[in-house]
């Protein structure tokens, strides 16, 4: 007698089970994977990019009142960003802000430290992708400048980290020690610090040292 359920089924103890499964439904199984993959990727992709929106914007931020407390405290403000530290999650992450006391005649911290999230970093040097993006084929000036970390270092902090800085002038004007160029470069990326890996997504930061305006670019 042919069992209703067909010859692949067999009697059991508990019952009727099946020997395997069919190509079909391997190939469906896959498939499903094949697109649950696509969006975990895909979701993550997206948080990334979201991260750096949200990171971009705060720096951005932070430069812009970095500026103006120059120009309403009448004194010279420092932005830093630690190049090297103790703590190697800091390098290229943590960043803070140092205002000019004309009383103790040193840089005094008028801001608390902020950090990246660790999935940013500062680029230690130019990425050559930034040279070849679209923006910079339609205007060549948008990456031309000193690179943040090319120039001179301070120790605006009383601990031993390494900080390069840029500084805002009373006039709201940028400077950046040891360089002569108009604009001040800096770019935030994905990755590891010191990471030489290309990236498909990242935001370059601009500091006219004229009128120290900061402009954004992403690719």
């Amino acid at each position: 007698m042919v069992h209703p359920l067909g010859d692949n089924c067999r009697r059991r103890p508990g019952g009727c089970s099946r020997d395997a499964y069919s190509l079909i439904e391997l190939l469906l199984v896959i498939s499903v994977l094949a697109v649950v993959m696509g969006m975990v990727v895909a979701s993550l992709g997206s948080l990334r990019s979201t991260s750096l929106s949200t990171a971009t914007r705060q720096f951005a931020d932070f430069l812009n009142l970095c500026r103006s407390q120059a120009i309403a405290r009448h004194t010279a403000v420092r932005v830093g960003i630690v190049e090297q530290g103790e703590n190697p999650d800091d390098q290229y992450r943590r960043y803070s802000a140092w205002a000019w006391n004309k009383r103790s005649r040193e840089f005094e911290q008028v801001e608390g430290w902020k950090r990246l999230p660790m999935d940013l970093v500062f680029a230690p040097r130019l990425p050559p992708e930034v040279k070849a993006s679209s923006y910079a084929e339609r205007d060549a000036s948008a990456v031309r400048g000193d690179y943040w970390f090319d120039r001179g270092g301070s120790r605006p902090s009383e601990n031993a980290d390494t900080i390069r800085f840029v500084e805002f002038s009373p006039a709201g004007r940028a400077s950046l020690k040891d360089g002569d160029l108009r604009n001040v470069v800096l770019v935030m990326r994905g990755g590891e610090a010191g990471s030489v890996e290309r990236s498909t997504n990242w935001s370059q930061f601009n500091i006219d040292t004229l009128t120290g305006r900061v402009r954004v670019y992403r690719p």
